[in-house]
């Protein structure tokens, strides 16, 4: 008798440059299916050498732009050309995790491809999320020319096309499912991304807990960083921010403007276990991301039994229950 032939899958990623939400999708999915091949517009080598050691990575010609890391914002606009341009002949299935162009991929005629939409892309469709007007950074001022404009009618379009295109849609939550029925017209399911709370340590005594906030995540405008800084200086309130990201240096200078360093602190990129110690010894974790996706740090943070102040919208009021106080508040 013949044996059947071991399913080939490809996963798709938008990019490989930082641990976050996408990344433990990825991890995920990889313990599932450990010999797929992971596709994507470029990656960092010493990050995909650190935590996918042994993942075949295939990027796109982006990677090979001089000074593609330190200009990936300016590229951003040749990513839907590089997803177009890779072969998945061979492969029975294509996986694509996107926030982003990742969806634009065009599989080989019978392959299936799944789309587990993180979120349509929020520069093209969420219009409070963008930072464009307060942001002096040169990326944001070239996507600024043709915001509004019919060229983002077009963008739009594209976009809209690309997911309808998938054989099937999933979504990481009910806001993100509602906001891809309202842009992209398609129905999706919804399957939760992994949170793993075995491995983060519960203090459930509120008197060991020091006297400072925490914000953990990538420091973008659209994060809402700014809030967590202005209410805690403004309250003399200790805040330890960890992670990294674009809006950096602006950041920083806020808390300057505020006269507040030393009471605002950044901790810059921190391993899993130390986040998990810092949401171990906080006060609460401050989640002041408006209309997020789905939240996977306020339900790590809850984990730890550290109570959230959250922005009363998006994925944050899915996870975060004023019912049960020791969830958190919304604001």
């Amino acid at each position: 008798m013949k044996k059947n032939k071991t399913r080939k899958i490809a996963i798709v990623v938008d990019e490989l440059t930082r641990l976050g939400g996408a990344e433990k999708v990825l991890k995920t999915l990889l313990s599932d299916y450990p010999d797929a091949t992971v596709f994507t517009s470029y990656s960092d080598s010493k990050f995909v050498k650190k935590e996918f050691p042994k993942v075949k990575v295939k990027n796109s010609f982006i990677q090979y732009i001089p000074f593609s890391k330190q200009f990936n914002r300016e590229l951003l606009l040749l990513h839907p050309l590089a997803y177009r341009s890779f072969s998945f002949i061979g492969y029975d299935l294509v996986i694509s995790i996107s926030a982003g162009f990742g969806k634009f991929i065009k599989p080989w005629f019978g392959t299936k491809h799944i789309l587990y939409c993180l979120t349509p892309p929020r520069f093209l469709w969420l219009k409070d999320s963008r930072s464009t007007k307060k942001s002096k950074k040169f990326s944001y001022k070239i996507y600024s020319l043709f915001m509004g404009t019919f060229l983002e009618k077009i963008w739009q379009n594209w976009d809209r096309k690309a997911a309808r295109k998938a054989t099937k849609v999933v979504t990481i939550s009910e806001t993100v499912r509602e906001r891809a029925q309202e842009v992209y017209g398609v129905d999706s399911e919804v399957i939760y991304p992994p949170v793993d709370v075995e491995k983060i340590k519960l203090n459930e005594d509120n008197d060991s807990r020091e006297k400072w906030f925490l914000y953990h995540g990538r420091l973008e405008r659209y994060k809402g960083v700014h809030l967590a800084i202005a209410a805690c200086a403004m309250t003399h309130t200790p805040l330890k921010i960890s992670g990294v990201g674009n809006e950096l240096d602006e950041l920083q200078q806020m808390v300057l403007d505020y006269n507040a360093k030393g009471l605002v602190k950044f901790l810059g990129r921190l391993e899993d276990e130390e986040v998990y110690d810092l949401m171990y010894k906080c006060k609460g974790l401050i989640f002041p991301v408006k209309d997020e996706d789905f939240g996977i740090v306020p339900v790590e943070a809850n984990a730890a039994g550290a109570p959230v102040i959250a922005f009363k919208s998006g994925g944050s009021k899915e996870t975060v229950s004023e019912d049960h106080p020791k969830s958190g508040i919304f604001f």
